[in-house]
């Protein structure tokens, strides 16, 4: 970290904590969040469904279908990818945001619970990602979905699954999205950027653990420096054509230059993109500080966004 740091006096009480270092910590970390979420997603009942769909090696993933009260038949809908490093199941403020997109944003979120390194190394999660998208499609009516009006989005490492999913979907498919919601996303796994080093101590993590640089490794199943895959560091991948992009960027975070440099190169090639960095942000703000001023403020921002490409 370089000098004292202005972040933002809600924040401040965010603390440092190492992800888990072997996996029996990683096992247990699992088991703990699965068994918080089952008790966490009883309040959302009436308009969660759970279910599964097949990837394409036959994997079943588990999904969430959220679709709140009042819909119209026909609604817009959200696939979205939740963070955790790759390696880690949501938390239960994953699924709370998600509920409060399709509330607000008034579409039905379809909520991925994607194959997680390092048992499943890249493309298993990603694959998951992608055909949970498709599977949307291929069901839209009977899901009540405009297949017209699809968007994608995540956080952090779902981020990054979007970036690539998006850029997927156009590219093999030629899938017309509406939108992509980007939230602090990792779209580059050479983590080579400067904020990378400048705030690998700022919490919440730990420069001890070189977090980014360690966890591209186990997501690929290798060093970075072996190769990256098509779609695995979307900020290399051809962003040509496009859906609008919204890039949310937390200023003193390790992933910071990341998603700025993609908000970039996707203007560039004439992607429309709403970028919004958060002054005084670190990562994970808004599920570490849900409640803070500046928490409340990102959400807002993110629901007016999917309410005008979605409509």
């Amino acid at each position: 970290m370089v000098g004292p740091l202005d972040i933002d006096p809600e924040l401040k009480s965010i603390r440092s904590h190492s992800l888990p270092s072997n996996r029996w910590a990683l096992a247990a970390m699992q088991n703990l969040l699965v068994a918080v979420n089952m008790v966490h997603r009883r309040k959302f009942k009436p308009i969660v469904k759970s279910t599964k769909i097949e990837s394409f090696d036959g994997y079943p993933v588990p999904v969430l279908i959220i679709r709140p009260e009042h819909l119209s038949q026909v609604a817009p809908a959200l696939v979205y990818y939740h963070g955790g490093a790759f390696i880690m199941k949501p938390a239960p403020r994953h699924l709370e945001n998600a509920v409060r997109y399709a509330r607000e944003a008034e579409c039905v979120v379809v909520f991925v619970e994607y194959r997680l390194a390092p048992k499943h190394p890249f493309p298993a999660g990603f694959n998951d990602c992608y055909a949970a998208l498709r599977s949307v499609i291929s069901n839209a009516e009977k899901l009540g979905i405009d297949r017209k009006r699809l968007m994608v989005g995540g956080d952090s490492a779902g981020g990054g699954l979007a970036a690539g999913v998006a850029q997927r979907a156009w590219q093999e498919d030629g899938i017309t999205l509406r939108g992509q919601l980007l939230i602090y996303p990792c779209v580059d796994l050479t983590c080579s950027r400067p904020s990378i080093a400048a705030f690998a101590d700022v919490p919440p993590f730990k420069r001890s653990r070189a977090p980014t640089r360690s966890i591209a490794e186990i997501y690929l199943g290798h060093p970075p420096a072996e190769g990256i895959p098509r779609y695995a560091s979307p900020l290399y991948g051809d962003v040509t054509g496009l859906a609008p992009a919204y890039v949310e960027t937390a200023e003193f975070d390790i992933l910071h230059d990341q998603g700025t440099a993609y908000a970039q190169v996707m203007r560039e090639k004439g992607v429309e993109v709403e970028l919004n960095e958060i002054k005084g942000g670190v990562h994970g703000f808004d599920v570490l500080a849900a409640h803070s001023g500046v928490a409340k403020e990102a959400m807002r921002r993110r629901i007016q966004f999917l309410r005008r490409v979605g409509c």
